[in-house]
């Protein structure tokens, strides 16, 4: 934890020097740092959780760390319990999976949804090689915590569901579970906001989006303003389809947990930094994290959450 403190000031020092402003018509966003952002990064990319990986101890511990996280914070469960159990067969054994689903009330449309999205499963430890997951996906989860936080203090209009999947990594069994567990839901669900890998490496300097059915929403005059505003760091519409120099044929419309809401004629947009070297490898950890980076893409998806609530 020393190591993690020095580094940490390391990295608030680094970043408020180098800290911009964002704009949208007359608001003034800064991105602002927090210490319990990076704590949340640290522990669930820890060693101690091994990865991560669904029916594990370490996938235990990452979830018994989320349900402390909202139980601290008075912030409901959707129905009676954090937990939502599914079910995951394999060719010689059943493994048990759970989403924690949270629930914040909005102030003017309890009864329309959007469903913030994070999976916080990853694919665990091989021999002596922990796949830490820090971009994927504890980084999108870590976003999720502290806007679990941020809105429980200063609810939205329409009302939220902190949809924390597990199973990703395994079909997106969370998501589809969320689903199949929830359909008197579906027709009030206005949007799906998913967070999948926001941290990128060291070198990573763009934050991408993808989105389907947004214009049914959201007005193009909107979306344009979405798109265009000055952030602290490049926001793009697209992703790259190669990783060192290998191109990839991916539908990223459906390459996360958004695509279970996207079969489901559910609108979505989807943020993440696309394809990069430490992408499912031992080396995607804390330290090769773009702190920085992380930090502001936090700070930018919610400047757009809470822009998407006042104008859907």
């Amino acid at each position: 934890m020393i190591d993690f403190i020095k580094h940490f000031l390391l990295v608030i020092a680094t970043f408020c020097s180098a800290c911009s402003v964002q704009h949208l018509s007359n608001t003034t966003i800064s991105a602002e740092p927090t210490e319990v952002l990076l704590k949340h990064l640290y522990y669930l990319s820890s060693d101690n959780l091994q990865g991560r990986r669904v029916g594990t101890k370490g996938n235990e511990l990452a979830r018994k760390y989320i349900v402390n996280h909202l139980e601290k914070h008075n912030i409901k469960p959707l129905g009676s319990r954090y937990l939502s159990a599914f079910t995951i067969s394999s060719p010689f054994k059943l493994k048990q999976g759970n989403n924690v689903v949270g629930f914040i009330e909005g102030t003017e449309f309890p009864d329309k949804f959007l469903v913030l999205s994070a999976h916080f499963d990853h694919i665990g430890a091989r021999g002596r090689n922990i796949y830490n997951g820090a971009d994927d996906n504890a980084s999108g989860t870590s976003a999720l915590l502290d806007y679990a936080k941020r809105l429980q203090q200063a609810p939205l209009r329409h009302s939220v569901i902190l949809l924390f999947t597990d199973g990703e990594e395994t079909n997106l069994k969370g998501a589809k579970a969320f689903i199949a567990q929830n359909p008197s839901l579906l027709a009030s669900i206005v949007l799906n906001i998913n967070l999948d890998m926001i941290g990128g490496s060291k070198t990573t300097k763009k934050l991408h989006y993808v989105s389907r059915r947004l214009e049914q929403v959201l007005s193009a005059e909107k979306i344009l303003s979405l798109e265009q505003q000055n952030y602290a760091i490049v926001f793009k519409k697209g992703f790259r389809q190669s990783i060192n120099g290998r191109k990839k044929n991916i539908r990223w419309e459906l390459a996360s947990d958004h695509g279970v809401f996207y079969r489901q004629k559910i609108p979505f947009i989807y943020y993440g930094v696309g394809l990069h070297r430490n992408y499912h490898q031992s080396t995607d950890t804390y330290q090769n994290i773009n702190h920085r980076f992380f930090m502001s893409a936090v700070a930018l998806i919610f400047h757009q959450i809470s822009f998407i609530d006042e104008n859907l």
